[in-house]
């Protein structure tokens, strides 16, 4: 089984995420971070879960999964996932 790490990027924008949910509803926010970062945790059992970036038109080396209005950009590495970002929908990443 892999562990998932956060890369730089995908903490800030889980912090980011935090506080538009807590903006909109006060005692949502800590509740909705814990399920986004429970569906990744799902790749640890399953790291191809997603799919390659190029499907989806991202234009990066990595693969690609969706929760809600997520966009969940990841690698997977010999032993460990690496979590390079975490994108709102409104966000449009999909170039370097």
């Amino acid at each position: 089984m892999k562990k998932i790490k956060y890369l730089k990027a995908s903490i800030l924008d889980l912090e980011n995420i935090f506080q538009i949910v807590y903006n909109d509803k006060q005692n949502a926010g800590q509740e909705y971070l814990i399920k986004l970062k429970k569906f990744i945790e799902l790749l640890e059992m399953n790291p191809k879960m997603g799919k390659d970036c190029w499907e989806s038109g991202f234009n990066r080396d990595c693969r690609v999964l969706y929760y809600k209005n997520y966009t969940i950009l990841y690698k997977v590495n010999k032993t460990y996932i690496s979590i390079k970002r975490v994108l709102s929908s409104k966000q449009n990443n999909k170039g370097d």
